[in-house]
């Protein structure tokens, strides 16, 4: 993430969940090709009414915005792809934590937040079972097995009373020193860089640790 999303969570002490159609994947909370293509099978057969393919498609985009996820890389080391990927600049950090300290952190909010982590599958081998809205939001195609993604996930028809009908985002309150195990500093950024998140840090009063990538210093022999 950039300094300013890295901001936005320790002074506002919140998560942001984004909803699922402001994502770039156009595949994004859609069923698999082998999936519909099974169930047409099945409608030509008698054995599911015709007008349920058509009513599943149709939802897919109302579907995509009633959820609203956010997204973390699960890996025990850190990727050259991600930096690349999800950095707009030099300048970027990474926070880390493990999956029972986030599953922790999220119980403790009013919403209903669902974990999972996404497999990946061939859309055009692969189907999808249908029978439950969250599946789609499960998987994601083969392009996109480099990010190890783990998911939590909101469904606004579980929370209607708490989440306004026009929202895009879902902030989701946070303790940033019990939800970070440290803060990891891109292997882009120069060092005056890593010295100003530290300092944010202490401004703060955050006492997290600050990791600065190594992944571009040269070998030692």
């Amino acid at each position: 993430m950039d300094l300013t999303k890295f901001l936005s969570l320790i002074e506002d002490r919140c998560l942001l969940f984004p909803r699922a159609d402001q994502f770039n994947d156009p595949y994004e909370g859609a069923w698999s090709r082998a999936g519909v293509l099974r169930l047409r099978d099945q409608a030509a057969k008698g054995e599911v009414q015709p007008n349920l393919i058509d009513l599943l498609l149709e939802r897919i985009d109302v579907v995509r915005r009633e959820m609203f996820i956010s997204c973390w890389f699960a890996s025990e080391h850190e990727s050259a792809a991600m930096w690349k990927l999800y950095l707009q600049s030099p300048e970027g950090i990474a926070i880390k934590t493990d999956y029972d300290t986030l599953t922790a952190a999220l119980e403790q909010s009013p919403l209903t937040i669902r974990t999972t982590l996404v497999k990946y599958v061939d859309y055009d081998k692969v189907p999808i079972a249908f029978g439950n809205l969250f599946f789609p939001f499960v998987y994601k195609r083969l392009s996109f097995a480099h990010e190890t993604e783990l998911r939590a996930i909101i469904w606004s028809k579980e929370n209607q009373a708490k989440i306004p009908d026009d929202a895009t985002l879902v902030p989701v309150d946070i303790v940033p020193q019990d939800l970070v195990k440290s803060v990891h500093v891109s292997p882009t950024a120069p060092n005056w860089f890593g010295h100003l998140v530290e300092q944010l840090l202490k401004r703060y009063r955050l006492d997290i640790p600050v990791v600065r990538s190594r992944l571009y210093d040269r070998p030692v022999y």
